[in-house]
This record gives structure tokens, C-alpha cells and sequence, in this order.
């Protein structure tokens, strides 16, 4: 019995040290190709018509990360609150850049319309993470200085649901809540037309649903591998090629309207989270630099890319009208390869070494006894 459980301690220390790199690739491509949707002014005609979907991908992938990072820990007491920290160290560098700079932009934009009591009070709620108060900023968005923020203010929702009711969410609950929100996606994706939505206050509840499907069913996928259920589809040996090409083609197919809602549905609901099984029941080992490079920079030039590309693809060339500007698509590849350049730096020499040493400095307080 010993042996037993020695033997799986072993295997989940060594789980939760190994890296998927395929993972990071997908992460990397899917934070790339929203920003071609947001901007395709500066991308056309390399514009990824269903990129929109990345969301529901990333919190799928995420669910399954953080499961295997933490189920165990939490397991062994780390507690709720220890777990929710990590998570605020690990977003919040990055997201404060942006909306610092964002906020700045924001009120150099709405500079004559008298808002600015509006975006002190939206900057205050967004500071902590939390949706802007509808208090008159056109079209209600609940992160008005950097509107794709709307999608980590869900997932920290979700990761808080996950870590402070970490005791009592059975896979059975898990399935029951999975299955709920995934017949919701269902009907909201039929009667929509799409899954498009989550950032403006009148379709706020797609963006809870989206978050609580994905995010759990990505949990639920760590747990069925980690119990041996569904083996057979964790021992699937797709070629990485063919795994990227699935995600490239649901992110980027332009689909007719009349089918588009049942396609976003079949992508959220069946094919995102058979790519992360897919991609975690091997372990690729090529090109591992690029494979770390991608996910490194996939959080950063995500969340930087609306203050970024504001300024970049809309606000120089009507603060400077005589800098020469370079057509579409090699404006957006020139920018985005430097907004990719600037992640990586900030993410290995600033951002990592700084989160290491908050996790050291503050969860050393937070542990139990």
C-alpha cells in the first residue's frame, strides 16, 4: 500500500512539473489571431473571422492547467484564499500596464465629452478587476479602457468558484454544472447566431456562461485523465500539425451566418475541448524554444493589444498625418512582431523574476499552521 502511494506521488509531481508544449503553441496562435479580429484594418486580408472563439479555448486550457497544477495542493490544504493570490500575482502585472495605458487613451478619447467622472469611477472598480459600473460610457462596456480585460475578470470568477469550493465540487457536481452551462451555450448560440459576446454590460451573462462551461469542463478533463476514465481519448497520437490546423481552421474558417451560431456551439462544445485532450495525451518535444516563446508572450500581447494597437494602428497616424504609413497586412505583422518582442523581454526579465518573488514573499504568510 506503500508502494502505492509513493508511487503516485511520484507520478503527480512528476505530472505537474511536465509542460505540454502544444499547449503553449495553440495559446500563443489563438492570442495572435485575436488581434487580427480586433484590428483587421491593420491585418486584412489575414483576418481570423472567428477568433472571438480563443476565449472559450484559453479558458479551457486553462481550467485543465490549473487543475493539474493545484488539485493536489488544494488537496493537501493551500486553501482558497493562498490559491486566489497566486492567480492576482500571476495577472495582475501585466494587466495594470494596460490599463494604465488605456485609461490614458480612454481619456484623451472622450476628452471633450465630459466623462470624466465616468472613467475615474470605471478605472476604480477596473483597478481591483471588477466590471465597470453601466454609469454612461457609450455602449456599457464593462472594461472601458481595455475591453478584452472582461475575460480574466470571468476567469478569476471561475478560479475563485474553483479554489474556495474546491471541497465540494465532485465530478459529479463538476458534470452537472458543465452540463448546464454547455445547454445554455447551446441555445444562446442558436437563438444569437454566434458566441460573439461578453465585454458590453447587455450580454454579460454570455460571458459568465462561456467562462463556467469552458473553464470546468477543462477541470474535468484533468481529473478524467488523472482517474484513468475516457483513457482512449488521452491516448490519442494526432501529428501537432494536424492539431494546429483544427484550431487555425475554428478560429479562422469564415462561415457563412446562416450556420455560423451551430458552428461557434460544435467549436465550444465538442471540438475545443477534444484539442486539449488531443494535445495533452503526448508530449511533444520539438522546437521547444518557440514552444516556450509563444506561451510566454501569449498573456502579455493579449492583454496588451488593445492600448497597443490603439495608439499604433488609430492614434499615430492623427498625431503624426505625415508619417508614412505601410499598408495592411504588413502594418499589423511589423507591430505585432514588435509588441511581441517587448512581451518577451518584459515577461523573462521583469515579470517572472517579480512574480516568484511576490509568490515567495506573500504565500509564505498566507499557508496554513
Amino acid at each position: 500500500m506503500a508502494c502505492v502511494a509513493t508511487h503516485r506521488a511520484e507520478r503527480t509531481a512528476e505530472e505537474r512539473s511536465r509542460s505540454f508544449h502544444i499547449l503553449n503553441v495553440l495559446r500563443g496562435l489563438a492570442a495572435m489571431s485575436v488581434i487580427t479580429l480586433h484590428y483587421p484594418q491593420a491585418f486584412a486580408p489575414f483576418v481570423a473571422s472567428g477568433a472571438y472563439l480563443a476565449v472559450d479555448l484559453f479558458f479551457v486550457m486553462s481550467g485543465f492547467v490549473l487543475a493539474r497544477a493545484y488539485d493536489v495542493r488544494l488537496q493537501d490544504g493551500m486553501g482558497g484564499r493562498a490559491f486566489i493570490v497566486t492567480r492576482l500575482i500571476r495577472l495582475y502585472p501585466f494587466y495594470i500596464l494596460a490599463l494604465a495605458l488605456g485609461t490614458v487613451e480612454l481619456a484623451y478619447y472622450y476628452r471633450n465629452d465630459h466623462l470624466a467622472a465616468e472613467i475615474i469611477l470605471s478605472s476604480v472598480f477596473n483597478f481591483v478587476m471588477l466590471p465597470s459600473p453601466p454609469v454612461g460610457i457609450p455602449y456599457q462596456p464593462l472594461f472601458p479602457a481595455n475591453f478584452v480585460a472582461w475575460t480574466l475578470s470571468f476567469e478569476l470568477f471561475a478560479n475563485a468558484a474553483y479554489g474556495f469550493g474546491f471541497g465540494v465540487l465532485t465530478h459529479k457536481r463538476l458534470g452537472v454544472i458543465v452540463g448546464i452551462s454547455g445547454l445554455m451555450l447551446l441555445a444562446l448560440a442558436l437563438v444569437r447566431g454566434n458566441l460573439n459576446g461578453g465585454a458590453y454590460w447587455p450580454d454579460a451573462h454570455l460571458a459568465a456562461i462561456r467562462v463556467t462551461f469552458s473553464f470546468f469542463v477543462g477541470v474535468l478533463i484533468h481529473r478524467a485523465r488523472e482517474t484513468g476514465k475516457l483513457a482512449p481519448l488521452f491516448s490519442v497520437n494526432l501529428p501537432q500539425i494536424i492539431i494546429i490546423a483544427i484550431t487555425v481552421g475554428a478560429l479562422g474558417s469564415p462561415i457563412s451566418p446562416v450556420l455560423r451560431g451551430l458552428f461557434d456551439a460544435a467549436c465550444v462544445l465538442l471540438v475545443f475541448p477534444l484539442i486539449v485532450a488531443a494535445s495533452i495525451g503526448r508530449n511533444p518535444v520539438p522546437s521547444r524554444g518557440m514552444c516556450a516563446f509563444l506561451g510566454e508572450i501569449s498573456y502579455p500581447i493579449y492583454v496588451l493589444q488593445i492600448p497597443v494597437f490603439r495608439i499604433g494602428v488609430m492614434g499615430l497616424p492623427k498625431l503624426l498625418p505625415g508619417l508614412p504609413q505601410l499598408p495592411a497586412p504588413w502594418s499589423g505583422i511589423l507591430l505585432l512582431a514588435a509588441l511581441c518582442t517587448a512581451s518577451w523581454f518584459m515577461a523573462t526579465r521583469i515579470d517572472i523574476p517579480l512574480r516568484r518573488r511576490l509568490n515567495a514573499a506573500v504565500l509564505r504568510h498566507l499557508q496554513p499552521g
